[in-house]
């Protein structure tokens, strides 16, 4: 209500409290009426250029994980007698990222929601290159070993933050598709290591530091920091992710950021962004985390729900068929150069071949190789200097190559629970048939289609695991599920690179039949129905 009066010949014009009030509502409703969440706003931006340019800052950063779980297979030929390494050192080796991976895993899903993406990713590339760096100079395997682990704690981190970070740039319905292309690239990191260990390894080249000399393979593994220090470089001239600014209440900086990929997206002008204001209401309420304490008895109690009656049945078969699958994948995938660069430097002269051709065990004793100084492969201080083949690691690029493809494609193709079904019965039958005749044929090109059988049909496999645990697990326990099941998979490749090493020096048949017994477990398993509890199927419709 307007209220006139006049004092000394000047009129007061008062406003009620409830005028104010009224004005300050309709302000207030006309400010939500020109705002839309953030959602709505990202799908605004469009998708163009600068979706693009993120995508191609975090490339670095996935390839920087997968170099870190597939370097150390491609030195252990070059390595051999400078490290000292037998059998087993080599399976402690290559799986010794796995063990930090195994570590760190429960630490990094609980800072994820914590703590700026872009910052945590940047701290743990430059950790990570640092400690690949010092693998290069360093003698000791000790200390390389240690080396690795300490990569392994960080290297699961920057690609567990990588995903959400870059998903929250992209508009909701290019999201899925994004993905899938994006997540093809990322793994093309698991490729590259191969074609550097061809250019590389095979050379002699060498450098002195301080009265040491530094030979092919301790150039390879500087190559290989590369991913890191770029990963490291792009991340800082990235943003933080819009979704993490709006959490820092910082809305102006957020809605500045949106504008900017608008503008890059579909060339043109600011003014021409239809939104005009972020929807920040509730944004600082949902800023305050958790405690590390809550988070823990959230996950404990998610556990223990996953081990109740109603799912522990489908949640130990989910793992198990991921341990089977990672193991095959891992195992194989990691010795697979090292076993076929020993096979090249089989002496044909010193075989009996009254006895038919050499199997793969045949290869692989080392009772087949003699000393002497008119071998190709020699051997001093009780190790084998092996004669390095580039086309070995053109072999390992076309397995890494195959493996990716097919891995792509049959994504594309498993996309019902029949289909699912029908891809996962197939290769668990011929990773297991490839296990068990992998040791009677006598032919190496038939073992490294055999070989290459169980590592594309292991990443296929794991990847149809995951799509059952989405189906069949809630997703209020899907996070922690997930979890777990990645841990399963380290704790698959550790236990499977260590026994598989320890048979290789005892009962050499007994590593590839040990692989074939448990896909053939899996594949008997992967004839189980397995469907969400009735009571879920309920909520769901």
């Amino acid at each position: 209500m307007v209220v006139g009066d006049v004092q000394n010949g000047l009129s007061i014009i008062q406003l009620s409290d409830y005028d104010i009030e009224n004005e300050l509502e309709n302000k207030a409703e006309k400010t939500r009426a020109s705002s839309v969440e953030l959602e709505d706003a990202l799908i605004a931006t469009g998708f163009g250029f600068y979706n693009i340019f993120i995508a191609l800052a975090a490339i670095p950063v996935a390839w920087a994980s997968a170099f870190d779980m597939t370097t150390m297979a491609f030195i252990l030929a070059s390595a051999e007698c400078e490290l000292e390494l037998t059998l087993i050192r080599k399976g402690l080796l290559v799986s010794s990222v796995y063990f930090g991976m195994m570590v760190t895993s429960f630490f990094w899903s609980f800072i994820t929601e914590r703590l700026h993406r872009k910052t945590m990713m940047m701290v743990g590339l430059f950790i990570d290159a640092l400690c690949n760096i010092a693998c290069c100079f360093v003698e000791s395997y000790y200390v390389i070993l240690l080396l690795k682990f300490i990569t392994g704690t960080i290297v699961s981190g920057p690609l567990t933050l990588l995903i959400p970070y870059i998903n929250e740039f992209q508009p909701s319905n290019f999201r899925q598709k994004f993905n899938m292309w994006s997540g093809l690239i990322f793994n093309i990191g698991f490729i590259a290591p191969a074609i550097l260990a061809f250019n590389i390894t095979p050379q002699s080249w060498s450098f002195v530091i301080l009265n040491r000399e530094y030979t092919a393979w301790r150039i390879y593994l500087m190559a290989c920091t590369l991913p890191s220090i770029i990963g490291c470089i792009t991340m800082t001239f990235s943003p933080e992710s819009p979704q993490q600014l709006m959490k820092a209440g910082d809305v102006d900086r957020t809605y500045c950021l949106l504008r900017r990929m608008y503008v890059i997206n579909n060339l043109k002008s600011p003014e021409t962004f239809t939104v005009k204001r972020i929807h920040s209401h509730g944004v600082r309420n949902r800023v305050v985390p958790q405690t590390n304490v809550k988070t823990i008895r959230r996950t404990w109690s998610d556990i223990k729900q996953l081990c109740n009656k109603k799912y522990l049945k489908n949640f130990l078969m989910i793992n198990f068929l991921q341990f089977g699958s990672l193991l095959g994948f891992n195992v194989m995938r990691l010795w697979v150069p090292h076993m076929f660069m020993i096979i090249n430097n089989f002496q044909s002269t010193i075989w009996d071949w009254t006895r038919g051709d050499p199997t793969m065990c045949d290869y692989l004793s080392a009772v087949v190789i003699p000393e002497g100084v008119t071998n190709n492969t020699l051997y001093a201080n009780n190790c084998a200097m092996w004669r390095i083949n580039p086309i070995i690691y053109v072999r390992s690029t076309i397995i890494a190559f195959s493996t990716v493809g097919f891995a792509f494609l049959f994504a594309l193709f498993h996309t019902t629970k029949v289909k699912r079904k029908i891809a996962m019965v197939f290769c668990y039958t011929i990773a297991a048939v490839s296990s068990f005749v992998a040791n009677w044929v006598q032919l190496v090109p038939v073992m490294l289609v055999l070989s290459s059988i169980i590592i594309v049909t292991g990443r296929i496999t794991g990847n149809i695991v995951i799509g059952i645990n989405t189906a069949v697990i809630p997703l209020s326990l899907r996070t922690t599920a997930i979890s777990f099941i990645t841990n399963t998979g380290n704790v698959a490749t550790i236990f499977g690179n260590l026994i598989f090493s320890w048979l290789l020096s005892f009962h050499c048949y007994s590593a590839f039949v040990g692989i074939g017994f448990i896909l053939l477990l899996c594949l008997l398993m992967s004839f189980h129905e397995m469907t969400p509890p009735e009571e879920d199927l309920d909520s769901k419709t």
